[in-house]
């Protein structure tokens, strides 16, 4: 489903005028990825760990079709995202951290058409598909302004939008960062049942009780490289973490 392959990205640092505007701590040009490959199955949970600055970030913007790599590939259900950008992102859904990317000051059903149009979706199929999600994900009978969601609300509304076009492959950045300990578990399950249903599913996260219950495997990286690929049993998390893991 997602194959990454040899992936790189190295940001130069600024020269010339843009020095002056360009905020950065950089003199010298920052390898933030370097030859990383993995892959992610149908039907799986991988999920993407590591310390803040390994590399995390830029991955999924490489992804999700946001960041141009400097070199090796990505692709989502055979299409090469590079080359084939549009097919690659309509087999794509994203959730960012803290469920950003949702309009607060519209309703759920409201987002959820919105996404479905802006995803190639008749405002008759996003309304219907709406109307569905909402009340699979158990928001049909809440749906008022984003802004007066609880925060588990607003993940399963992010959930709902992630889903709008019926996407093969999940991207969840530390979808469940602010939620409580009962919301996160109730999200997690919800990304269980997902990935049941034969979709795949990379999930960064800092949560390492979630990995170690909902993931088949794990890829850790490391000053942007890939340093291990394997399952929760076999992954020495006190090795990437430190000892208070």
């Amino acid at each position: 489903m997602l194959v990454v392959d040899r992936l790189s990205k190295t940001y130069p640092p600024a020269s010339g005028a843009l020095r002056l505007v360009v905020r950065t701590a950089a003199e010298e040009p920052v390898n933030a990825l370097k030859d990383v490959s993995f892959e992610v199955k149908a039907g799986e949970i991988v999920g993407l760990v590591g310390a803040n600055g390994a590399g995390k970030t830029t991955l999924f913007r490489i992804i999700a079709g946001l960041l141009e790599p400097t070199g090796g590939s990505v692709t989502i259900d055979g299409q090469d995202i590079s080359k084939r950008r549009k097919e690659a992102i309509q087999q794509l859904g994203l959730v960012l951290e803290g469920a950003r990317g949702v309009y607060k000051r519209l309703t759920g059903l409201e987002n959820l058409v919105f996404f479905g149009v802006m995803q190639g979706l008749t405002r008759d199929e996003a309304a219907s598909r709406a109307v569905e999600l909402l009340e699979r994900l158990g928001l049909a009978d809440r749906d008022r302004r984003a802004f007066g969601y609880s925060a588990g609300m607003r993940v399963r509304l992010a959930l709902a939008r992630s889903l709008i076009a019926d996407p093969s492959l999940l991207l969840l950045d530390e979808p469940t960062r602010s939620l409580d300990p009962a919301a996160s578990l109730d999200a997690m399950r919800l990304v269980l049942e997902l990935a049941s249903q034969g979709r795949a599913v990379l999930l960064a996260t800092h949560r390492l009780d979630e990995v170690r219950e909902f993931c088949d495997r794990v890829v850790v990286l490391e000053q942007g490289r890939l340093t291990h690929v394997g399952t929760p049993a076999t992954t020495d998390f006190k090795a990437v973490f430190g000892a208070e893991t």
